[in-house]
C-alpha cells in the first residue's frame, strides 16, 4: 500500500512539473514567437508641421527650417519634398538620411513677390516611415508692399447697344519713407486711355482706365505701364482687359420647365435676371398670370442682379391651351418687358406589357 501511494505522489509531482505527460500522448507547447515591436523601423517626428512668417515684404525673400527626428531604430531616408507653388516656394537642399535619435532640417523658401495680403502655401513630405510616407507641412505670410496697386487688374464687360465710356480707377499707395512721384503711363493698345491723378502729393494716386474704342466682337488686352522714382519699384504695372459684348439683359433659364403631375406643396423655382447695362434697373411689376402662384424678388446686388421666387400652390398643373408665363416689367429702355414662358414636362408614357413568348408546339 506505501508502494502505492509512493507512485501516485511521483505521478502528482510529475503533472506540477512537466504540465503534462508525454506517455499520455499529449505534446508540449511550442516557445512563444517574438512580436514586433510598432517601434521597429525608421520613424519621422516634426518639431512643428505649420509656420507663420508674419508681415513681410513683398521683396523680402524668407526661409524657414522645418526640423524633423527620427524617433525609430533604423535609419530615416527623407525622399522628396515637394512644394505645392514651385514657382514661389522652394524646398533647399535637406538632410535626406537621419540616422535613430538623429535630428535635421527641410528648409523651405518663400517668395512673397507676386502675392498681396494673407498667403497660405503648402509642401510635401515623403520618407520611408511605414506608418506614415507621407506628410504635409504648411507655410503662411501676410505680404505688404512698399508700393501697393490695387487692383491691378481692370475688366471692362460692355452691354450691346452701349457706349464704352466707363472709367476704372486703379489706387497707387506708397509706404516708402521718401515722396514717391510717378511718370507719365503708357498703354501697349491705343483703345485704352489712361491717366493718373493725385490724392496725397508723394503718397497717393488714382490711375484711370477708360475703354474708348467702339464695340467690337474681339477681345482686347493692354497692359499699363508707369515708371516711379523709388529704385526698389522703379516702374508698375497693370493689365486692362475688355471683353466682348454682352446682352443687355440676361433672363437665366429663358423657359421655365416645371416637374409633370401635380406639385407638392410647397415646391419653388428661383429665376436669375442679370443686368449688364452700365444704368441701374427697376423691376416695376412681376406677375404669373395664374391664381395661387405668388412672386418674391430679392435684389442681391441693387440694380443689376435679381432673383426671383416663385411659389406654387399644392396640387398645381399647367392647363392644356392655357400659356402660361412670368412677365416683368422694368426700366430698362432695350427691354421694358421680359417674358418667360412656364411649361410643364410630359408624363411619362405607361409602360406596354407584351404577351409572353411560346414557343411552336412540339418545341422545347
Amino acid at each position: 500500500m506505501k508502494r502505492f501511494f509512493k507512485v501516485v505522489g511521483v505521478l502528482f509531482l510529475m503533472i506540477q512539473v512537466g504540465g503534462t505527460l508525454p506517455a499520455l500522448g499529449q505534446a508540449l507547447p511550442a516557445p512563444a514567437t517574438p512580436v514586433a515591436s510598432k517601434a521597429d523601423g525608421p520613424r519621422i517626428k516634426f518639431s512643428e508641421t505649420s509656420f507663420d512668417f508674419g508681415k513681410i515684404k513683398s521683396s523680402e525673400v524668407v526661409r524657414h527650417d522645418f526640423i524633423i527626428t527620427n524617433t525609430g531604430n533604423a535609419v530615416l531616408e527623407v525622399t522628396e519634398v515637394r512644394p505645392g507653388c514651385p514657382s514661389c516656394t522652394t524646398a533647399l537642399p535637406w538632410e535626406r538620411q537621419i540616422q535613430p535619435g538623429q535630428s535635421g532640417k527641410i528648409p523651405i523658401q518663400f517668395n512673397p513677390a507676386s502675392f498681396n495680403g494673407t498667403v497660405s502655401k503648402s509642401v510635401t513630405v515623403t520618407c520611408n516611415d511605414p506608418m506614415q510616407s507621407s506628410h504635409s507641412l504648411q507655410i503662411r505670410a501676410t505680404v505688404w508692399h512698399l508700393i501697393e496697386v490695387q487692383p491691378s487688374y481692370v475688366y471692362f464687360i460692355p452691354a450691346e447697344g452701349e457706349e464704352t465710356n466707363e472709367t476704372k480707377v486703379v489706387r497707387i499707395i506708397s509706404q516708402l519713407e521718401e515722396p514717391l512721384t510717378l511718370g507719365p503711363p503708357k498703354c501697349s493698345n491705343p483703345a485704352f486711355k489712361v491717366e493718373t491723378k493725385t490724392v496725397r502729393p508723394g503718397k497717393e494716386f488714382e490711375l484711370h482706365v477708360s475703354y474708348t474704342r467702339p464695340v467690337s466682337n474681339a477681345t482686347s488686352q493692354g497692359f499699363i505701364m508707369v515708371n516711379t522714382s523709388s529704385t526698389n519699384h522703379p516702374m508698375i504695372k497693370v493689365t486692362a482687359h475688355a471683353m466682348p459684348p454682352q446682352p443687355a439683359i440676361v433672363v437665366n433659364p429663358p423657359q421655365i420647365t416645371l416637374p409633370a403631375g401635380s406639385l407638392n406643396a410647397g415646391y419653388r423655382h428661383s429665376q436669375m435676371i442679370r443686368n449688364n447695362g452700365s444704368a441701374p434697373m427697376k423691376l416695376t411689376k412681376v406677375d404669373v398670370n395664374s391664381e395661387g402662384v405668388a412672386v418674391q424678388v430679392t435684389e442681391s446686388q441693387p440694380g443689376k442682379l435679381f432673383m426671383l421666387t416663385m411659389s406654387f400652390p399644392p396640387n398645381f398643373q399647367v392647363l392644356p391651351g392655357q400659356p402660361l408665363e412670368l412677365t416683368v416689367n422694368t426700366t430698362h429702355p432695350k427691354r421694358p418687358t421680359i417674358k418667360v414662358p412656364i411649361v410643364q414636362a410630359a408624363a411619362p408614357a405607361p409602360a406596354v406589357l407584351r404577351p409572353p413568348v411560346t414557343s411552336p408546339a412540339g418545341l422545347k
